[in-house]
C-alpha cells in the first residue's frame, strides 16, 4: 500500500484467533482510488529543473497550460481556469498571497520531498479552488541524522553572445546566477520528536546592452 501525499487510502483486515497477520509496508505498486472521486497526480521532486523551483513541475499533470501571464498561482492554468484560481497548499495549510494571487512562500527544492496535483472533484476537505489544488509536502527529520549542501551557477562566460550585439558589434554581457543552500534534519528525541531546516539564497549580478534609435538633425528637418 502505498500512501502519497493528499491521499485517502482504506484497507480492510480480518483476524482470526491463533492466528498472525503481516502487513509489509513497500514503495512499489501503484494503487487505484476507491475512496475518493478526485483526479489527481503525485509528483516526485527527483527531475531537473533550471530553476530549482518546486512549482514548475505542476506542469507534469494533465490538463495544464502555461499560455498565461506566469505570475499567479502556481504559474499554470490548470482546467483551463485562470492561474489565481489555483489553491495553494503547504503540508495541508493554505499557501497563498491572496493581495496578488501569487504563491505565498517559496520552498526550497531540497526541501520538498512530494506534492500532488488535484484536477477535478475535489472533496471535502478541499476548498477557494475552481481550477486545481497543488498540494505540496515538505520533509521531516527521521532517527538518522541527514542533510545536504548544494550550489548552482549560471555563468557568462559558458554562454554564447546574442544575435543582436553580435550583428552590432557589441560585447556579450555579464551575467552571474548563484543558487546555493541547505538542507538539514534529526532527531531531537528519538522515535518522538524530530526536526528539519532548508534555506536556500540567489543572486544575480547582471549588466545589459541598450539600443536606442536616435533620429539625426536632417530627419527632423524633413518632419512637418
Amino acid at each position: 500500500m502505498t500512501v502519497t501525499v493528499g491521499s485517502r487510502i482504506g484497507q480492510d483486515f480480518q483476524l482470526e484467533l491463533g492466528t498472525t497477520t503481516v502487513v509489509e509496508i513497500t514503495e512499489t505498486g501503484a494503487q487505484v482510488e476507491t475512496e475518493t472521486p478526485t483526479l489527481s497526480q503525485t509528483v516526485i521532486r527527483e527531475l531537473p529543473n533550471l530553476t530549482r523551483n518546486p512549482y514548475q513541475f505542476v506542469a507534469l499533470a494533465g490538463n495544464i497550460s502555461d499560455a498565461g501571464m506566469g505570475t499567479r498561482g502556481a504559474g499554470f492554468s490548470i482546467n483551463g481556469q485562470r492561474e489565481s484560481s489555483t489553491n495553494i497548499l503547504l503540508d495541508g495549510a493554505s499557501n497563498n498571497n491572496e493581495f496578488g494571487g501569487s504563491i505565498g512562500q517559496q520552498v526550497p527544492l531540497d526541501s520538498v520531498q512530494e506534492f500532488s496535483v488535484l484536477t477535478s472533484n475535489f472533496t471535502a476537505e478541499f476548498g477557494r479552488a475552481s481550477g486545481g489544488i497543488v498540494n505540496v509536502a515538505t520533509k521531516s527529520g527521521t532517527n538518522q541524522y541527514h542533510g545536504t549542501v548544494y550550489e548552482f551557477n549560471r555563468v557568462s562566460d559558458f554562454f554564447s553572445n546574442t544575435f543582436d550585439n553580435n550583428a552590432k558589434g557589441q560585447p556579450k554581457s555579464v551575467f552571474t546566477r548563484n543558487q546555493f543552500g541547505y538542507s538539514a534534519g534529526g532527531p531531537i528525541v528519538k522515535d518522538k520528536l524530530f526536526a528539519f531546516s532548508s534555506t536556500e539564497w540567489i543572486r544575480v549580478r547582471s549588466t545589459a546592452t541598450n539600443f536606442a534609435w536616435v533620429p539625426t538633425s536632417n530627419f527632423l528637418g524633413l518632419t512637418p
